[in-house]
């Protein structure tokens, strides 16, 4: 008995190590690949941008975790659907199985690594992807602005404030104004309107907090919305409780929160009347898209154990086939979550549960 359960745990080393190796390489193999994509894709801001190099590079270095994060399923795939299947044509396979052990058992070590490369990823997506992407944008940023392209732009906007509802035209971050027009309406307790101010510029003063507003209009009504003054004002003062940054930013990029920032985010979506399924969505994805690892891994390895060819060729084709589909069926359910077509919890786990229940279709199918 002694002898037998030394003899599988030198199968697991065995077989383990040969993934593992395989793994590696070819994750860093597709790093690299999109290392060098990248740097050609932005090789323009080389050319045309007026900002220093120095931010190209530092740009393709922190997208480098995201892009890092979207590869490590299909190697996982690509590896074990491999190794199974070099098992499988050299009849290793078929050899360990008449010996008595199990194909669930063979591939254990396997199953067990995707199940922790699933809680890695998802702490890898929250704490090193996520700050990642908030530096890549920014220098990105740069990088646009160098080259004389217009970005972090507000035009037109309706959102609602802390005790009334604005309606902007375009922000000048650089100069704290929101230009082309400003419009508010405060509310009362009972949220009937107490007045309407309309200007054609206003500017955000730090110290101390309040806007001054240009060429301004303001209408004050009685409790029965009759209008009891009209008045008009060259320039004006009010103490409006939002700050230049709560037009400038009203919605920020869910990819770049992790999950408590994410939480924040509904609450002021929700203050400010904003739609927020996405926020919401994105949360789910933040264990969801993860979990693609263990899916892979269970497919890659049914895969391989039914190669009768080339394990390389059919390795290739096998995990391209499964992963192109994955993400564009994840995608559209994703979309359709985001939208309203789709309740957001059966958007983002219809995928996952569907290949999962393929794979667990396909073992018995299979019956090994």
């Amino acid at each position: 008995m002694v002898l037998v359960n030394h003899k599988i745990r030198l199968l697991d080393r065995y077989l383990f190590w040969d993934f593992f190796k395989t793994f590696i390489g070819t994750l860093i193999l597709l790093v690299s690949m999109i290392a060098i994509y990248e740097l050609t894709n932005n090789m323009k801001f080389m050319v045309s941008s007026k900002v220093e190099q120095s931010h190209v590079y530092l740009y393709i270095l922190y997208s480098l975790p995201a892009n890092t994060l979207q590869v490590v399923s299909p190697a996982l795939m690509f590896s074990v659907c491999f190794v199974i299947g070099q098992f499988s044509v050299n009849k290793e396979l078929v050899a360990i199985m008449v010996a008595g052990v199990s194909f669930i058992r063979i591939i254990m070590p396997i199953l067990i690594f995707g199940i922790v490369i699933w809680i890695l990823l998802t702490l890898f997506g929250q704490f090193v992807v996520i700050p990642s992407n908030k530096k890549a944008k920014i220098e990105y940023s740069i990088m646009a602005k160098g080259s004389n392209r217009l970005i972090d732009f507000v035009y037109q906007m309706h959102i609602k404030g802390k005790q009334g509802f604005y309606y902007v035209y375009w922000i000048d971050e650089a100069e704290k104004t929101i230009k082309g027009g400003f419009n508010y309406i405060a509310l009362r307790s009972d949220e009937m309107p107490d007045f309407v101010v309309s200007a054609q510029k206003a500017k955000y003063i730090e110290n101390p907090h309040s806007w001054l507003l240009n060429d301004v209009e303001e209408i004050q009504f009685g409790n029965d919305l009759e209008v009891k003054s009209v008045n008009r004002y060259t320039d004006k003062i009010y103490f409006f409780p939002e700050d230049i940054k709560y037009f400038s930013r009203p919605t920020r990029n869910p990819e770049e929160m992790n999950l408590l920032e994410l939480s924040e985010e509904i609450e002021s979506r929700i203050q400010k009347g904003i739609p927020y399924r996405d926020v919401v969505v994105q949360r789910h994805t933040a264990f969801a898209m993860p979990f693609m690892s263990v899916i892979v891994i269970a497919l890659g390895a049914l895969a391989g154990a039914i190669t009768k060819r080339s394990a390389g060729v059919a390795s290739l084709g096998i995990t391209i086939g499964v992963v192109l589909l994955y993400y564009i069926l994840y995608s559209t359910c994703k979309t359709l979550a985001e939208n309203g077509g789709l309740p957001i919890w059966l958007g983002i786990w219809l995928t996952p549960s569907l290949f999962l229940g393929a794979s667990y279709f396909l073992y018995r199918k299979m019956n090994i």
